[in-house]
């Protein structure tokens, strides 16, 4: 038996050191892959259009400089003349403030023009949903509790995960929803349900109901303003990283983060060498907010491998980069405010930015009013003025017109491209594409309802 084992290994030996491993030669990607014929395969490079504008890589700005433009583009919004900022909240806030923001979702003139279940809903479900906001529990001076998100998930207009769409089959915009709700962003609790289950929270420039489930309170304001500035982080740079499973902490595993995500992050000193009995080799350790049974903030420890697609810090902000970034989301779907654990135009926008630390209005409208280092209008510009201007300009800059927000790569045989997430857009004949994705475009050759190009209707050019 030993003779024969012997013989196999030598056999082995021989057939290993004859017969080196090989790969297949890679596919052609055309045969399996589906373009425009206006956007070839090397546009999804983000190599192609900085080689193209051939500019030279630099920092645009420094820490402080961005902390700067931050506060120069500060995120408010109004109701019945106040400016509200998240920042300047105090403990306490006029409820009659907190009765306009909770009353700003409107019940629809029609309830049968929109459906739950493939059903047109009733006068009755909607006061349903009005009685539930509690409105009447709302004192004349509210307590304000601040906080954390602590997963993914949707910010919405009544206290209920309801889909309510604009048709019987509509499956991809959810009228419920107003805006994404990312994990582990500050936030004020400003009110809640009569069952303590869902909570009206306000972020930077958005407000709405969310889950109980998706809070952690802190104790203090003062707690709440030093979790929420890290001196050192951990940045999604990628297009989103997934928490590896952890059945000793079941609220983290699987946690999907998006690009932009921030997390405080622990140096090997302060940090257990074994979390849940697995050596820490290899990874970074974050520290993350877990809601607790008191609806508190626990912080739990969780790994992400070094070879994820991460930044120590923010990355520094070049355009070249924010191509690079953008590039990333590339064949995304579009998710409308966050839907189906992707982005619109806006949102994906946001996310690029939030990689460098640069804080963007979560509105299509308020980033086209951007104080960055240029604004150009060129909504009476006609098309070959445009074009002539946009070979100027830098790439990744942000192109604006009502309703749609995209990132500048560059003009090429004098066609400007795009990327974005878009929902729809028409051809020349008027036919509509529900494209639902993140996509490069010829900005010349996809029109809107009306039959003008996308170039045409450009409006505005923000240098950030």
């Amino acid at each position: 038996m030993k003779r024969i084992t012997a013989v196999l290994a030598a056999a082995m030996s021989v057939l290993m050191l004859s017969s080196p491993v090989t790969y297949a030669a890679k596919a052609d990607i055309s045969d399996y892959v589906r373009m425009d014929e206006y956007v070839p395969f090397k546009m999804t490079d983000a190599d192609f259009w900085i080689d193209l504008k051939g500019a030279e890589e630099k920092k645009i700005y420094s820490r402080s400089s961005i902390d700067r433009l931050n506060e120069e583009n500060r995120i408010t919004f109004s109701i019945d003349g106040n400016t509200v900022s998240l920042y300047d909240l105090e403990d306490t806030i006029d409820g009659g403030i907190v009765r306009a923001l909770v009353g700003m979702a409107n019940t629809p003139s029609d309830p049968s023009a929109v459906y739950r279940k493939g059903k047109p809903t009733t006068s009755s479900y909607w006061r349903k949903l009005e009685e539930k906001r509690n409105m009447e529990g709302i004192e004349d001076e509210v307590q304000v509790q601040f906080g954390f998100s602590t997963k993914r998930s949707s910010l919405r207009a009544f206290p209920s995960y309801d889909f309510i769409g604009e048709d019987e089959g509509d499956r991809f915009y959810d009228v419920m929803v107003w805006s994404e709700f990312m994990p582990y962003m500050p936030l004020a609790v400003l009110h809640e349900t009569a069952d303590g289950e869902w909570l009206y929270v306000c972020f930077e420039g958005f407000s709405g109901w969310v889950h109980k489930d998706c809070v952690a309170l802190c104790e203090t304001k003062d707690e709440w303003l030093e979790r929420a500035d890290p001196e050192e982080f951990l940045v999604v740079t990628g297009r989103e990283v997934r928490l590896q499973d952890d059945v000793e902490n079941e609220s983290l595993s699987g946690s999907l983060l998006p690009m932009g995500t921030k997390m405080p992050l622990v140096r090997i000193e302060d940090a257990p060498e074994f979390i849940n009995d697995r050596e820490t080799k290899g990874c970074y350790i974050v520290k993350l907010p877990v809601r607790g049974e008191d609806g508190y903030i626990t912080d739990r420890y969780s790994l992400i491998s070094i070879k994820e697609d991460v930044n120590i810090g923010y990355l520094d902000y070049t355009r070249e980069n924010v191509v690079r970034q953008a590039m990333k989301l590339y064949g995304d779907r579009y998710g409308w405010a966050g839907m189906s654990h992707s982005n619109d135009c806006s949102g994906i926008t946001g996310e690029i930015f939030r990689c460098f630390g640069i804080k963007l209005p979560r509105v299509s409208s308020d980033i086209g009013n951007y104080n960055g280092k240029k604004t150009y209008d060129v909504t009476e510009y006609p098309v070959k003025k445009k074009i002539r201007l946009l070979k100027k300009v830098p790439i990744g800059s942000v192109l604006f017109f009502k309703g749609h927000i995209m990132i500048f790569l560059g003009v090429y045989k004098d066609a400007p491209y795009c990327i974005s997430a878009a929902g729809t857009y028409y051809d020349d004949s008027e036919k509509i594409y529900d494209t639902n994705s993140v996509l490069i475009t010829n900005m010349n050759e996809v029109n809107r309802s009306d039959g003008d190009s996308w170039t045409e209707h450009l409006q505005k050019i923000v240098v950030i």
